[in-house]
């Protein structure tokens, strides 16, 4: 009876310690945080890494500044009925390891969205975001 116990203890210890290692995006249902790195690039150019993202309703993006020059997120082109109003354009990350999050909340409509960094764009720091609609 002990030999069992102490099996099926094991058995729920080690399960735990999987779910515990999976990426929030693969071991719920619930809202996700998806992090993007603020990257150089060679010839000096700068990137989001990702810089395709999809996200749901809850959901955070958490922009992570990994470069040497400062850095933001601007958004360009929104779907109808988006109102970003501050989250338009986020605050400068400037100190590695500086971080800025964005909950897709109310403000996100489902959609596309194409974002930049203000002063990088013209060397390739864009991306898109895809807003997926809210499950049912």
């Amino acid at each position: 009876m002990t030999r069992i116990f102490g099996t099926i203890v094991a058995g729920l210890l080690a399960t735990t310690a999987i779910s515990a290692a999976l990426p929030a995006q693969l071991s719920s249902g619930g809202p996700h945080r998806i992090e993007v790195r603020l990257v150089d690039k060679p010839n000096g150019r700068y990137a989001f890494e990702p810089s395709v993202i999809t996200a749901q309703p809850g959901d955070t993006l958490h922009f992570v500044q990994a470069s040497s020059a400062p850095h933001n997120v601007a958004f360009r082109k929104q779907p109808p009925g988006a109102k970003l109003g501050g989250a338009t354009t986020g605050p400068y990350l400037t100190n590695p390891g500086d971080i800025y999050d964005l909950v897709i909340d109310g403000r996100f409509t489902a959609g596309v969205y194409t974002f930049a960094c203000d002063p990088h764009e013209a060397l390739g720091m864009a991306g898109t975001l895809t807003v997926q609609p809210a499950a049912k």
